[in-house]
């Protein structure tokens, strides 16, 4: 990462910049450049059917809870994730945790609890919980309290504006880091614009969406890209895909941090820090947060709507609704990297590499 490719825009050059996006990145609003794929809206969800395989399962990674701002200090937040009832909450010190959110007792869900200093209270017997997912108290009982009166504790990144909360399959600590991005909170650039949302999709298909070439002209109206305009490179639980528009050296990069963490970066337009959250293995939880450099959040709204819109987003949302996994998908010349990504996937799943190799 170099400083050219964070810099802000110069002033005045907005239009000429977005004219060379429209015309390289991203699908001029209002542009018909490519028919938007229709589901086939056929209901299979009561039959078991010998063509609809089971999905991945969950890989093992850095995954979101919920934006910064969304949890201040004696808030609990329940949600859905990793095909598990979580909940997250801050305590008195300002901390942010995320436990299971059935208490081991009776089953009461921790979403209706109240934090109290640093510990967060069952709603239905009063039990506290503290952080690291065990109990500190039992309020009406003088008895020790017993070794198994805990819920699983998952442990939490808190940075640039996301709650981060680890997940492995095997309960093994965290095996790397997410970088930080030094646009957010710099002079020059915008606070986050937050874009989010849910998909009928596997987090593995989404992900294999970045190295599948031939899909961007198909599915999204551009120009055709192949392995001689784009690069798919790996470092460890990291990855790489840089895609090159022009003679002039316009790129499109996204570095991806394992399963559920990505950034994109749009030379002087836009900076978008996105997660990926599966709920269940046929389920995912969008949130993107998009920050632009000064002289361009004018165009945040356009910006926003060519990677989500019609031509962008939305345009994979029937694919990835109706298609099934392939294992050993039948790839020819062209189809771009997906051997070397599934490679590169793999190590993800616990004991279940076969998944994406």
């Amino acid at each position: 990462m170099t400083d050219s490719s964070i810099r802000p825009i110069a002033d005045g050059a907005t239009a000429e910049v977005m004219d060379q996006v429209w015309s390289s990145v991203l699908p001029r609003p209002g542009s018909r450049s490519a028919p938007t794929p229709q589901a086939t809206r056929i209901d299979d969800s009561r039959y078991e059917l010998v063509d609809r395989p089971e999905p991945p399962p969950v890989p093992n990674g850095w995954y979101s809870a919920t934006g910064s701002d969304d949890l201040r200090v004696g808030e609990v937040h329940p949600f859905i994730a990793v095909e598990r009832h979580l909940v997250a909450y801050r305590g008195a010190d300002g901390e942010a945790h995320v436990l299971d959110a059935h208490c081991p007792h009776m089953g009461a869900h921790l979403g209706g609890g109240r934090v109290e200093g640093e510990t967060l209270t069952c709603p239905y017997h009063g039990w506290r919980f503290a952080g690291g997912g065990e109990c500190v108290e039992i309020p009406y009982s003088s008895s020790r309290i017993p070794s198994r009166a805990c819920v699983r504790s998952y442990p939490v990144s808190e940075q640039d504006g996301l709650i981060l909360f680890w997940f492995h399959a095997g309960g093994a600590d965290p095996q790397y880091e997410v970088p930080t991005v030094p646009e957010v909170g710099r002079p020059g650039w915008s606070a986050a614009h937050v874009f989010t949302g849910e998909l009928v999709a596997s987090l593995q298909d989404m992900a294999e969406n970045n190295v599948d070439y031939t899909h961007f002209h198909f599915v999204h109206g551009r120009d055709p890209l192949d392995e001689s305009t784009s690069q798919f490179t790996t470092d460890g639980p990291f990855s790489k895909v840089v895609e090159r528009f022009d003679a002039d050296g316009l790129t499109f990069t996204r570095f991806t941090y394992g399963p559920g963490i990505a950034l994109l970066r749009i030379p002087e337009v836009a900076t978008v820090l996105t997660t990926t959250t599966p709920i269940d293995r046929r389920h995912v939880r969008l949130r993107w947060h998009f920050h632009f450099p000064e002289g361009m959040e004018g165009a945040a709204e356009d910006v926003i709507t060519g990677v989500v819109g019609d031509h962008g987003l939305e345009a994979d949302r029937p694919i990835w609704a109706e298609k099934v996994y392939r294992s050993r998908p039948l790839l020819v010349k062209g189809d771009g990297p997906i051997t070397e990504f599934r490679r590169w996937y793999s190590q993800f799943y616990e004991g279940r590499e076969g998944w994406a190799s």
